[in-house]
């Protein structure tokens, strides 16, 4: 799955149909009658597990892979922490190599496969997530993996709403829910690291309802943060440090870097609060084991251990919601989710919510996006890197 499907082509001055006599013809292509094109291809590629990337250039045939795969023309992907730690080798083996950064994509269906729903049509525009390979022109991947995008909507935009603001969206949703409350006017909430995207977003989403925010961040931080909403109060960002100051007040706790189990967090809720937690990536050395990721394990263990013996807790993940619902024969979680996000879409047209985007970076320039996040100099603001494949370097 979400391999690039793109065969090669040996000389680029070659005629089309020499090259089809030699390479063979499969069934699909028998069956369709829109001639391959050969495009100019690029990526961005991890060869090995020293974090290494390679820029690849070449001429290819842009194919669907399987008969349940769209072809996307990508027109921008995200570059996220967690791209930055797989592309370091965490989470990965030598048989997943190569790898191609780039989870959640925006681009257009340059074809589709004989098996896939007539819901798609070439032309379409989309946007997906998938275990990697969005740091290419070209993608071929499963149409599940993908909805329609709102026409209107940047592409820039789209990604960050996707990626970083769909688990704020989510978290809160969950959290009146389990408070059995129709909104957050009044409450207590607090974010434990209100600089990381999902964290600036959870302000945002929790201002429009007019909840009370109290934001753990280092203090160079505090006065950003204050000017985001009046209702905003800045604390430390050690546990130790903010805990006295809240302990058993907030209704709801936004964990989004698990610095201790979760333990200070349970601690901040009061009697009837609910914590939330998001994922967190880290960049300790020590911690990146090859094909074992540390970080996602550890969340597992602490969430189900927080929720059975501290306080009620919920777990979001919005990738791992998204594979599910595509298992989902009602499609009805499906259904929400894309609801979600279209209402996200329509916050941003009305100038409700403003994404912010840290860099837009060509393919040349992930190699340097990934040494910025092992090093703590991007991300930190608190945006979403975007990876445009057809930008050229320092355009």
């Amino acid at each position: 799955r979400n391999k690039l499907g793109l065969q090669d082509v040996c000389n680029e001055d070659a005629e089309l149909t020499s090259l089809s006599d030699e390479m063979g013809t499969s069934d699909e292509e028998e069956e369709s009658d829109r001639p391959q094109v050969v495009h100019q291809h690029e990526k961005i590629v991890l060869e090995d597990l020293n974090g290494s990337l390679a820029f690849l250039t070449f001429s290819r045939f842009a194919v669907v892979e399987e008969a349940t795969h769209l072809l996307i023309k990508v027109r921008a992907s995200t570059f996220s922490p967690e791209d930055a730690k797989k592309c370091s080798g965490s989470g990965l083996s030598k048989a997943m190599l190569p790898y191609v950064p780039g989870q959640v994509v925006i681009g257009t269906i340059e074809d589709v496969g004989s098996d896939v729903d007539s819901f798609f049509e070439i032309g379409d525009k989309v946007i997906g997530m998938v275990e990697g390979g969005g740091c290419s022109r070209f993608l071929s991947a499963e149409a599940e993996n993908f909805v329609k995008a709102p026409s209107n909507l940047g592409n820039s935009t789209a990604l960050a709403l996707m990626q970083d603001w769909m688990p704020a969206y989510r978290a809160l949703h969950k959290a009146k829910i389990a408070i059995k409350r129709a909104n957050l006017f009044g409450m207590n909430i607090l974010i434990t690291d209100a600089m990381l995207p999902a964290g600036q977003a959870a302000i945002a989403l929790a201002r429009e309802e007019g909840a009370n925010i109290y934001c753990c961040a280092d203090k160079t931080h505090h006065g950003y943060l204050k000017s985001l909403s009046s209702k905003v109060t800045c604390l430390e960002s050690r546990s130790e440090l903010w805990l006295p100051a809240v302990r058993e007040q907030m209704d709801v706790v936004i964990d989004n870097s698990c610095t201790d189990g979760y333990v200070s967090s349970c601690q901040a809720l009061g009697r009837k609060g609910v914590l939330i937690t998001l994922p967190y990536v880290t960049f300790d050395d020590k911690r990146l084991f090859g094909l074992f990721d540390m970080d996602s394990f550890e969340r597992k263990m602490n969430t189900t251990k927080a929720n059975y013996t501290m306080c009620q807790t919920i777990p979001v993940d919005t990738k791992e919601e998204f594979k599910l619902y595509n298992e989902d024969e009602s499609n009805e979680e499906r259904m929400n989710f894309v609801r979600d996000f279209q209402y996200l879409a329509t916050m941003h047209d009305k100038g409700i919510i403003r994404p912010k985007i840290s860099e837009k970076v060509s393919l040349q320039e992930v190699s340097s996006s990934h040494h910025k996040f092992r090093s703590g100099i991007v991300g930190r603001g608190g945006g979403t890197v975007v990876c445009f494949p057809w930008k050229k370097e320092n355009e």
